[in-house]
């Protein structure tokens, strides 16, 4: 399966899992506790996106399939 993306869609992907991260923040300060690992993949993924290249207005593509 690919699925492609253009510059709008990442930058929503951002907008949309910086306000998880947040929220996850939210709820350690409120609760004391969090799930570090939901956490810690919610700032990679961000991260991934942040990395992509955005200049060429080509769409990225990312595949499951192997190589």
């Amino acid at each position: 399966m690919t699925v492609e993306l253009d510059k709008n869609s990442i930058k929503t992907l951002i907008g949309l899992i910086t306000v998880e991260i947040e929220r996850v923040g939210e709820a350690k300060e409120k609760y004391g506790f969090y799930d570090p690992g939901y956490f810690y993949k919610l700032v990679d993924i961000r991260s991934k996106l942040m990395a992509m290249p955005l200049a060429g207005e080509l769409p990225s593509a990312f595949s499951n399939e192997r190589w």
